[in-house]
C-alpha cells in the first residue's frame, strides 16, 4: 500500500504482483475496496493498481473544488502510473472509472493495451441525463444519507435485492466514506464530460464493454450500438445490475481473464 501527495493532498493507491499492468478504477461513490477481490486473483499473474479517487475511500477529499473533471482525474491516474514506471497498462474502469479511462486514452491511447469498460459509455450525458444529475446533486445537497440509500438500491438487479443484501451492505459501507461535497464535484464533472465515441473508431487497441442486463442506469439497447461502432471492439451481456463486479465476481473475471488472453494473443500476432 503506497500514498503520495498530490497538490498536498493525499492520494491512496496500493500495487501488487509481476508481469503486465492492469489498472482498476472504481466507480463514482466507490473505492479500491470494490476490487479487493480481483485484486487478490489477477495479482498473480498481473501487477494490478488500485486508486482510490480524490473524496473516495482513503484518499483526502478536495473540499475547495465545486467540480471535479474526468480529465483532472486521468491526470492523476497518469501520474500515479509514472510514478511506478508504468509504461503500458490494461485498464477497466466502472461506470465512472470507465469516463476517467477514456479521457486517459484521449489524451494518452500510447499507455492502453486495452481497455474494458465494465457497466460504462464513451457517450456523454444526454439532457435527460443531465437533468437527473441536477436532481441529484439537489438531493445530495438536501439529505445526503437519503441520497445514498436510494442511489444504491438501483444500482442492484432489482429481481434479486433479496439475496444481495450483503453485496448491497458492503456498498453502503463505502459510499458512507465519500464526503458530501466530493461527491457533488464528481456529479458536476460527469455531467459537462466529452462525448468520446470517436475513441472507439480512433483507438487500435481491443476495447470490451461488460453490459449488465438488469441495469437500471445505463441503457442497454444504446450501449450495444456504441459496442458495434467501434474497432477492435467487444461486448458481452451478462445477469446483471450496474454493479456486476459485486454481483457476480467470478463470472466477472472470468470475462477479464479471456479478454486478457485474448490482448496477449493480439500482441504476439
Amino acid at each position: 500500500m503506497f500514498i503520495y501527495f498530490h497538490n498536498k493532498k493525499k492520494i491512496y493507491y496500493k500495487i501488487k504482483g509481476n508481469g503486465r499492468s492492469i489498472v482498476f478504477l472504481h466507480g463514482f461513490m466507490e473505492s479500491s475496496e470494490i476490487w479487493n477481490f480481483f485484486y487478490d486473483i489477477f495479482s498473480e499473474e498481473y501487477k494490478i493498481l488500485l486508486i482510490d479517487f480524490p473524496g473516495h475511500g482513503k484518499s483526502s477529499s478536495y473540499e475547495e473544488k465545486t467540480i471535479f473533471t474526468m480529465e483532472e482525474v486521468a491526470d492523476i491516474v497518469k501520474f500515479i502510473l509514472e510514478k511506478e514506471n508504468i509504461e503500458k497498462s490494461i485498464f477497466v474502469g466502472h461506470s465512472m472509472g470507465g469516463y476517467i479511462a477514456l479521457a486517459l486514452a484521449e489524451k494518452y491511447p500510447e499507455i492502453f493495451l486495452g481497455l474494458c469498460l465494465l457497466h460504462s459509455t464513451a457517450e456523454s450525458d444526454t439532457k435527460e441525463k443531465k437533468r437527473n444529475r441536477i436532481r441529484s446533486i439537489q438531493f445530495a445537497i438536501n439529505n445526503y444519507p437519503l441520497f445514498i440509500s436510494s442511489s444504491i438500491q438501483k444500482l442492484f438487479n432489482p429481481k434479486k435485492l433479496d439475496l444481495l443484501k450483503r453485496e448491497i451492505n458492503l456498498l453502503k459501507k463505502i459510499t458512507l466514506s465519500t464526503s458530501s461535497k466530493s461527491a457533488i464535484s464528481f456529479l458536476r464533472g460527469m455531467s459537462i464530460r466529452k462525448d468520446r465515441r470517436f475513441l472507439l473508431k480512433k483507438t487500435k487497441f481491443p476495447k470490451l464493454y461488460i453490459i449488465g442486463l438488469h441495469d437500471l442506469i445505463l441503457h442497454k439497447k444504446r450501449i450495444r450500438e456504441e459496442a458495434k461502432f467501434g474497432y477492435n471492439c467487444h461486448f458481452i451481456e451478462i445477469s446483471t445490475g450496474h454493479m456486476g463486479h459485486i454481483e457476480k465476481p467470478k463470472e466477472i473475471s472470468k470475462i477479464l481473464e479471456k479478454f486478457m488472453n485474448f490482448i496477449k494473443n493480439d500482441l504476439l500476432l
